[in-house]
């Protein structure tokens, strides 16, 4: 125990309630706000001119160093970072200059604060580019457990997808939610869910999502946002409890503070329910009704799965598609009746079995009759 007596081992539980006692009287300042997360400190204040902010922060600065000389601790200003956001074009490419100790801190225009990447204007364009080239790798992982042959079945797919995919993709989405360019990273959400229902891209993403069992990736960062909202608005050590915030000078900007609350606690709840009000499957008798589990149903091979989930939604490789995306010169179905649309396989060709849309739905015997012998044509 020799080696512990004036300090604690690596991944002590310990260690950070201890360590945030000792630095809690941290200087404070009133024209500035102060967020701390473990040994990170963020200062931010805002003023109407740039000098205004060099002066307020330099001077916060020399403060901090007297403090942490007196209570032994060591700052690292070589990794301190200085950031700017305000809306002013005609002076974007201003940069702060503030100097601690002896050391000029170095401008960085698109900061990473707790794995948030911010820009000038707060428009996330930067972060959500990088995330979704990090959904686009994992992507890659899940194609690699979806083998033709030997892949993984839906539900093993499905909770892939949720841990390495939308986990990623939902990182602190109240933040950004209500960027103009979250739907950089929709698209790759999509591929993920074809991934899951192999399906073509041709398919209504209103079917997609309801195949996959997984709800819209709008719905789930509103709910998201809303469930935080309401945490903001009652728990009193959030950041942000009471905060009033000021007239928007943009229409675009949708603060946070003014997004409505979660009327309850439960979040899966209140995303079925508006994915219900929000999806119309008229024309889609054969999809289930929006849930957010898998059927219970007999396990399904790789190919009966990607068969069924094709001709729910009525877009497969029948000869009307291939004619259509020019893979084909003639669309007639090879009994010779009629072009061969999805409807004709499912209900009027004679070289196989009909199957009705009720069947599909609820994957009777009817329905794997009909997948077995057509799985290799769609």
């Amino acid at each position: 125990m020799e080696e512990f007596r004036k300090c604690l081992p690596q991944g002590s539980v310990l260690a950070p309630i201890l360590f945030n006692i000792y630095t809690n009287d941290q200087p404070e300042f009133p024209t500035m706000r102060r967020f701390i997360y473990a040994d990170d400190l963020c200062l931010a204040t805002q003023a109407k001119q740039f000098q205004v902010l060099e002066d307020r922060l330099t001077s916060a600065l020399y403060e901090y160093s007297a403090y942490y000389q007196k209570w032994y601790l060591n700052a690292n200003p070589s990794k301190t970072q200085v950031s700017c956001f305000h809306l002013d074009n005609h002076k974007a490419s201003h940069k702060l200059h503030i100097r601690w100790g002896s050391t000029n801190l170095q401008y960085t225009p698109h900061p990473v604060y707790l794995g948030v990447t911010l820009d000038r204007t707060l428009s996330y364009k930067v972060h959500l580019e990088k995330l979704k080239k990090k959904i686009a790798a994992r992507n890659n992982l899940l194609r690699k457990l979806a083998n033709s042959t030997w892949g993984a079945d839906q539900h093993t797919l499905k909770q892939a997808a949720v841990a390495i995919c939308y986990s990623t993709a939902e990182y602190c989405a109240p933040v950004w939610a209500r960027s103009c360019h979250t739907r950089t990273i929709d698209t790759e959400l999509n591929r993920t869910c074809r991934v899951i229902t192999v399906t073509l891209h041709a398919t209504p993403l209103s079917t997609l999502y309801c195949m996959a069992t997984i709800a819209p990736p709008h719905i789930r960062r509103e709910i998201a946002t809303r469930k935080k909202r309401r945490k903001q608005s009652l728990d009193t050590r959030q950041p942000l409890h009471n905060h009033e915030t000021v007239q928007s000078r943009l229409k675009s900007r949708k603060s946070f503070i003014r997004i409505p609350t979660l009327e309850h606690n439960n979040a899966a709840a209140a995303r079925l329910e508006k994915w219900t009000s929000e999806v119309d499957l008229a024309q889609y008798p054969a999809i289930p009704d929006p849930p957010e589990s898998l059927q219970n149903k007999p396990t399904l091979t790789r190919m009966d799965w990607c068969s069924l989930n094709r001709a729910r939604c009525r877009v497969g490789r029948t000869k009307a598609n291939l004619h259509k995306w020019g893979f084909v010169q003639n669309a007639y179905c090879e009994c010779g009746l009629e072009t061969q649309t999805m409807d004709h396989i499912l209900s009027r060709c004679p070289l196989g079995p009909a199957c009705a849309d009720q069947s599909l739905r609820d994957i009777t015997e009817e329905a794997l009759t009909w997948l077995q012998h057509w799985r290799d044509k769609l």
